[in-house]
């Protein structure tokens, strides 16, 4: 074959579990039962008998059901290998596996606390010392106008003069004060942050 040069990037959100075992439908000749880890237990999943038309599944292959259609109701199933299926996903950390700063549950990524801070949660690091310290997202302002004696007029901006507040990240210090922040090479390679419970203290 020609050497590999890529064109697309998948955006696709699906749902998947590894593969344990695969077994004959004993009440369907024309499908298999598909066995595989979810939620820490064993669970039954029945699947196409031409599911392995390219190849019976090793152990530990993901099953990835595609969202629904209109020509797939059901959804699309298909057997992937776990390295490539580890190389093209990440994980959608369920909301009950969300970290809170008091521990338990899993560490986020940086891209997903992200995510988190767009849905409106509070996040932090567990490797931060702080006490109750967090990041969260400031939707910024819009129309604002430049006033007599602020800051802003004292810097040269004509008085008057309306502009929009962008939106950016503020973090809740250990001191209790809000302050801008700025992710450091750290922050951002770090898998420990934590969606944050209760209230700022």
């Amino acid at each position: 074959m020609d050497t590999f040069k890529p064109t697309h990037v998948s955006h696709k959100m699906v749902e998947a579990y590894p593969l344990v075992r695969l077994k004959l439908d004993q009440a369907d000749e024309r499908a298999l039962i598909a066995v595989v880890e979810k939620d820490g237990a064993e669970a039954s999943i029945k699947v196409p008998g031409d599911i392995t038309a390219r190849g019976a599944p090793q152990p530990g292959s993901m099953l990835v059901r595609y969202m629904p259609t209109e020509a797939e109701p059901d959804g699309y199933l298909a057997f992937s290998p776990r390295s490539a299926f580890d190389e093209g996903y990440r994980a959608i950390p369920p909301h009950e596996h969300h970290k809170s700063y008091e521990g338990g549950g899993r560490g986020l990524t940086f891209g997903q606390a992200i995510e988190q801070l767009k849905a409106g949660d509070r996040v932090a690091r567990d490797g931060w010392n702080g006490k109750g310290m967090f990041l969260l997202l400031v939707p910024g302002s819009t129309g604002l106008t430049v006033d007599e004696g602020r800051p802003l007029a004292r810097a040269g901006i004509p008085v008057g003069t309306t502009f929009n507040y962008l939106p950016h990240i503020d973090m809740w210090t250990a001191q209790g004060d809000f302050v801008p922040w700025l992710a450091s090479q750290t922050d951002m390679l770090a898998e420990d942050w934590c969606v944050v419970s209760g209230k700022a203290a």
